[in-house]
């Protein structure tokens, strides 16, 4: 299996689900942003009908340099591929509301947006939606 790991976060498909998982574990910025994000993308170009779930429970900021290319060239490259659905895990009590919120528009543009309190309830919700 293919995976991507670091202190900022872990990337991986799994496979039952056809989902791409990335987990945030702290604020990251720059390459380590980037990289990990670019590997979730090449994921779902290689894995046929999958979908993008986002574990932003442990918290999610970015750099105005990381949201300028995550909007310019992420999500447009991310649209290029089969997924229909972006899920954002996200606790009842954030603090980061307003970021969420910005990336939620944004993912809407391409992509249906759900939210979730878990990686179960994701999974139950984009079943719904298929």
């Amino acid at each position: 299996m293919k995976e991507f790991n670091s202190e900022f976060c872990n990337v991986k498909f799994i496979d039952k689900d056809k989902v791409v998982l990335l987990t945030w574990k702290k604020f990251v910025c720059g390459e380590d942003y980037r990289r990990p994000t670019s590997f979730a993308c090449e994921l779902l170009k290689e894995n046929i009908a999958s979908n993008f779930v986002v574990d932003a429970r442990n918290g999610f900021e970015d750099d105005n340099e990381d949201v300028e290319w995550g909007f310019s060239i992420l999500l447009p490259s991310m649209a290029q591929t089969t997924c229909k659905i972006v899920c954002l895990l996200m606790n009842k009590v954030i603090d980061i509301d307003e970021e969420m919120d910005m990336w939620t528009k944004e993912f809407g543009k391409y992509f249906a947006v759900i939210k979730a309190s878990d990686y179960e309830n994701a999974i139950e919700k984009i079943k719904r939606l298929l």
